[in-house]
């Protein structure tokens, strides 16, 4: 793939190579404002985007895209299939994932497909369908979304004989909600960590933490140019020195340059402590037991 100036970077295991800054499509619209918004993102070097059969974004994706006037091979798109079509069987999967191949209509493949839900009693034959996909042509690459330990182990127990190896676990990561453990389990098991809510909405940007970090660099020179990393710039380098991809969504071609513009400064290893320890133990179990209750409910 051809990258993006300066743009960071990981490897999958078959050598591809994958933006490490990703743009996000939840609730970008399907129209032509979205549209705009994805060529503004192109236009600010994002090459990795992030969507899903849920998002109903896929085909206006695929237009931005095609507009661009860029090669296919310049991109890396992500999709997920959702938790319907894994409840009716694969055939579903099947025709849902062909669905989302057709509607992005740009190259016949996506990078990277996603279960985005283990949806008990289901996911391993989602994911053999999605296997099947992979062996046509179809998606380059699997993976999961909002997996725990236990549900990779399941998938991957010798019985399933799964061939494919999922490359990439997505789910909630920042300095809010920071599963070191969760995060070094699939690691070690050599998939790739991908972060939802990387920027945790918004939410964490006036934390004093936060807010002093970003005043700590406000007389940092570059050249000739003073910088004053924003909120978002602090949250973002903290996932990239992490070396986990990470997913940022705006609308406003400003942010998006601002997100993409974190390479001028880095993090110590004691400001990466102060940030990892604004996640607790107490936020920790809430959101294992959140995950569980909503799991039980798929």
């Amino acid at each position: 793939m051809k990258m993006a100036k300066r743009q960071l970077s990981l490897r999958l295991p078959d050598g591809s190579i994958v933006p490490q800054l990703a743009f996000g499509l939840y609730k970008i619209p399907a129209d032509e404002h979205g549209v705009s918004i994805v060529l503004e993102a192109i236009k600010a070097g994002y090459r990795h985007f992030d969507t899903a059969s849920y998002y109903g974004n896929e085909a206006m994706l695929g237009t931005a895209l095609k507009r661009s006037g860029l090669p296919r091979e310049d991109f890396f798109v992500v999709s997920k299939v959702w938790n319907d079509a894994q409840k009716r069987g694969r055939d579903a999967v099947r025709q849902i994932v062909l669905q989302s191949v057709a509607l992005l209509d740009f190259g016949g493949y996506f990078d990277l497909f996603l279960v985005h839900w283990p949806v008990p009693g289901c996911f391993v034959e989602t994911y053999k369908e999605l296997e099947l996909l992979h062996n046509e042509g179809y998606l380059k690459n699997l993976g999961l979304s909002n997996f725990a330990p236990e549900e990779y182990e399941e998938l991957m127990s010798k019985p399933n004989n799964i061939c494919v190896p999922p490359v990439v676990n997505q789910f909630e990561v920042s300095p809010f909600m920071y599963r070191a453990d969760l995060i070094s389990f699939f690691q070690q098991k050599g998939l790739l960590v991908s972060s939802s809510k990387s920027l945790h909405r918004g939410d964490g940007f006036d934390h004093s933490v936060i807010k002093n970090l970003s005043e700590k660099y406000r007389n940092r020179e570059r050249g000739c140019l003073r910088i004053r990393p924003t909120p978002a710039q602090i949250i973002l380098r903290w996932g990239i020195q992490k070396g986990i991809i990470v997913i940022a969504k705006t609308s406003t071609p400003c942010r998006m340059a601002e997100n993409q513009d974190i390479l001028n400064f880095s993090l110590s290893e004691e400001e990466m402590a102060m940030l990892d320890a604004l996640t607790s133990a107490d936020d920790v179990e809430r959101r294992k037991k959140l995950e569980r209750e909503r799991k039980l409910q798929l």
